[in-house]
């Protein structure tokens, strides 16, 4: 049995929901308050990306000395992007490394393939990347600040050059000539390059007591695409559950994953006619420009559109309605249904509404700057999908309701 901890964990914790199911290995979804009253059994304990602080939050003390005294004993955390930082000093401390700042917010927003050199050596590593370069997925990672006495971590990859599909921001960077970049970076100052993260440690891993955790900031449970050197990554992640978890997984890649094309399992005329209303908020967007398909599960944004938001909800009701509905469900649900649905019609109607005023702002941007108000477009996309570092918003509501039915 392997446990994964879903708090504030949104569209990174349907990735890894999809990753695990598809090897067969027997599961359980938990929260940090199952985890503070009832302690931790099994091998593994899987944690997504999200929000590192509030899932800090929702462990507590209790919590957290129950993950430390899992690993102690013999148990492996497994953690990527928010799952990662969440293991760092200041958090669970099973690293005694820190997180390290982003002084330019541009070097953030980095997302795709970079290609990393891989550590060779560590029997976590599988062969066949062993000391290789490999091609392995960043979504808007965090940084470890390394220091110069590694106080037993070993690094297992290291960030080493942009991949061929690397975005920052909205920008398309692989598609952007070497002399326009240098050009901005001499007349403007913009570096576009992110190369904050150059040489900087991508995987590290390392023991505590009888166990041991790995951390990563490549979300290496990101599904295939049959693109070239896109199963390094799901190579590695398979491997890592091989060893950890002593299951045998007859594959090395991971299925793709196209949140739209999940079967219906649960033929519920409310939840089907919210994902058909939101399949059309997003057509929507796509025609006013501000989103644009990254890959089968992500709809790239620009920058300052609630992408994060949009991708989460559109994940969370095709989940959803991939689940048999057992008792226990459809109870919550109807206890919760009323509730959903007042919120769902209210948050369609202001997100239609703010997704074309920020369309207008952006015409009006030269010839009439003032006549729709930064700050009003601001508020609304507030109360609609909260501060993009503390979450909050109609959305976030809505995604609550969803994930407790997960």
């Amino acid at each position: 049995m392997i446990n994964i901890l879903w708090d504030a964990s949104h569209i990174w914790g349907y990735l890894l929901l999809h990753a695990v199911k598809a090897t067969g290995i027997p599961f359980r979804v938990l929260k940090g308050l199952d985890i503070a009253h009832s302690g931790l059994t099994g091998k593994m304990l899987l944690v997504p990306g999200g929000s590192a602080r509030r899932k800090h939050q929702a462990l507590g003390a209790q919590g957290t000395e129950a993950i430390h005294r899992f690993v102690e004993e013999g148990g492996h955390y497994l953690g990527f992007c928010g799952g990662a930082g969440l293991a760092l000093s200041g958090g669970l401390g099973l690293c005694p490394w820190k997180r390290d700042g982003m002084p330019d917010r541009m070097q953030h927003l980095v997302s795709g393939h970079l290609v990393c050199e891989v550590a060779s050596g560590n029997p976590i590593v599988p062969s066949s990347l062993s000391g290789k370069p490999a091609l392995l997925p960043v979504w808007w990672p965090g940084r470890f600040d390394e220091p110069s006495d590694r106080q037993g971590v070993e690094v297992l990859a290291r960030y080493r050059a942009a991949g061929p599909d690397l975005y920052v921001a909205d920008m398309p960077y692989s598609s952007m000539p070497g002399d326009i970049l240098t050009e901005w970076s001499n007349m403007y100052g913009v570096k576009l390059r992110p190369s904050i993260l150059d040489g900087k440690p991508c995987v590290v891993t390392g023991k505590l007591g009888r166990g041991s955790w790995l951390l990563s900031y490549s979300h290496l449970e990101t599904p295939g695409d049959g693109t070239p050197g896109s199963d390094h990554a799901s190579r590695w992640f398979l491997h890592i559950l091989r060893e950890w978890s002593g299951e045998s997984i007859p594959f090395c890649a991971l299925p793709p994953l196209v949140p739209s094309s999940l079967p219906i399992l649960w033929e519920d005329a409310d939840l089907i006619s919210a994902a058909l209303r939101l399949e059309s908020l997003l057509e929507l967007a796509q025609e006013l420009g501000l989103l644009f398909p990254r890959n089968d599960w992500l709809l790239g944004w620009r920058s300052g559109v609630p992408g994060s938001q949009f991708n989460s909800l559109k994940a969370a009701l095709c989940t959803t309605l991939g689940f048999t509905p057992d008792d226990k469900r459809i109870r919550m649900w109807n206890a919760r249904r009323e509730e959903f649905l007042k919120s769902f019609d209210l948050f369609e109607q202001g997100a239609r509404s703010w997704l074309l005023a920020r369309r207008l702002s952006e015409t009006l941007a030269d010839s009439s700057p003032s006549l729709l108000p930064r700050e009003l477009l601001v508020d609304q996309r507030t109360s609609l999908f909260g501060s993009p570092m503390f979450g909050g918003g109609l959305s976030e509501h809505l995604l609550d309701i969803l994930e407790e039915l997960v």
